[in-house]
């Protein structure tokens, strides 16, 4: 990962990098070639920093590379303690496979009931999974073209929906698994609807997404059909397109008239639906998807919902790339509920521009060294491709 950065001429002893763009002198001459490394350079001419003061020049544009590679980062997610549980990608990838078939079978006109119910039996043991799972947001999956979209998204949003219903609601362990096959089923009423409206690059025509808006109907009939009847898993299906405002669709309804599974369902979708990449839109970083969320509580979301969002995730979403205060880069691996400023982190670079070693790459923010978050870049990305 390539990271771009201004310093102060002061500030050149302390980091690692390259200079980004050409250091030219008062009369033009270059004084620094852009690309040069900056621990070569001041080796070089260690009076350098005053030089460049002395010529008026404030700030300097440079390059860090952080080489994080989401291999190297699960595989280290491993040694911390606990270690971070994943969810199982034979699993995932079962999943994804039978969500395919029953929009297959929706789209073509085949007997889909017994494909349905099999889709259930999937979210009843994704339930048990995320109930092993610390950090959900580093099991979600990555949408790798246009096509799975509507796969992964259904996976994800049961996901993330099943983890927030076990942590508002954890005394009713039914009610996440039923959001665990809501969120599967949510949206089957897409298979419904011609894909020219599902993956327009542009904006809908009123016609357009008066089709669209029909999906959650659609979607609750075929599961009626296929012979679903848990409330709470219609409730998903039907209502995740409502409103706390009531502006939402099919039926408007206004705050707590809608029911909590479907408020949940809601968060997780729009969640999801904005960090994933489409066709006509680039997916949104973590941490801004969840400041957009809690800037819409209490018009599009349920604000008890979103709080809980914000408490499991933190300000700094795991897989989030951040600088401390010491010049250090991570990757952020676990939000902490009593502090959501202060995760932990895992240490990539430090201060130096060096890989620090194994014992000193595990950071608790909340444990009080001193260092804290001055800045946070891109996503180190979801959880995987399955």
């Amino acid at each position: 990962m390539e990271i771009r950065d201004k310093i102060a001429p002061s500030q050149l002893p302390d980091v690692c990098g390259r200079i980004a763009d050409d250091l030219v002198s008062p009369e033009g001459a270059i004084l620094v070639p852009r690309g040069s490394e900056i621990r070569a350079v001041l080796r070089g001419a260690p009076g350098l920093p005053d030089q460049l003061r002395r010529w008026g020049i404030e700030r300097i544009n440079i390059i860090r590379d952080v080489d994080v590679s989401f291999e190297e980062f699960s595989e280290l997610l491993e040694q911390v303690a606990p270690p971070v549980d994943r969810l199982d990608p034979e699993l995932a990838r079962h999943t994804l496979n039978q969500v395919q078939d029953v929009y297959n079978r929706i789209v073509t006109g085949e007997d889909h009931r017994e494909a349905v119910w099999e889709l259930v039996r999937e979210g009843q043991m994704l339930a048990l999974e995320v109930a092993k799972a610390p950090q959900i947001i580093l099991c979600l999956g990555r949408v790798r073209n246009w096509d799975e979209y509507t796969f992964v998204h259904s996976l994800n949003v049961s996901l993330l929906g099943t983890y927030l219903a076990s942590r508002i609601a954890p005394d009713r362990p039914k009610f996440a698994e039923s959001m665990a096959i809501g969120g599967l089923l949510h949206d089957l009423g897409k298979a419904s609807v011609p894909l020219e409206i599902l993956n327009k690059p542009g904006k809908l025509t009123d016609e357009e997404f008066s089709v669209m808006r029909r999906h959650s109907e659609y979607g609750e009939k075929i599961a009626r059909e296929s012979g679903v009847s848990i409330p709470e898993i219609l409730s998903v299906i039907r209502s995740h397109h409502e409103r706390w405002d009531g502006r939402g669709y099919p039926d408007g309804v206004v705050g707590e008239t809608a029911p909590l599974e479907a408020r949940i369902a809601a968060v997780a979708d729009v969640f999801d639906a904005l960090t994933t990449k489409r066709i006509y839109k680039d997916a949104m970083e973590s941490r801004a998807a969840v400041s957009l969320i809690v800037e819409s509580s209490g018009t599009h979301f349920d604000g008890a919902v979103v709080r809980s969002l914000l408490r499991q995730l933190g300000l700094y979403p795991p897989g989030t790339v951040v600088e401390l205060s010491d010049y250090s880069i991570g990757v952020v691996i676990g939000a902490m509920d009593r502090d959501l400023l202060r995760p932990k982190v895992l240490i990539q670079v430090d201060g130096t521009g060096r890989r620090p070693s194994d014992g000193s790459r595990f950071v608790d923010l909340n444990a009080g060294d001193g260092r804290y978050i001055v800045r946070a870049y891109d996503d180190l990305g979801k959880g995987g491709d399955y």
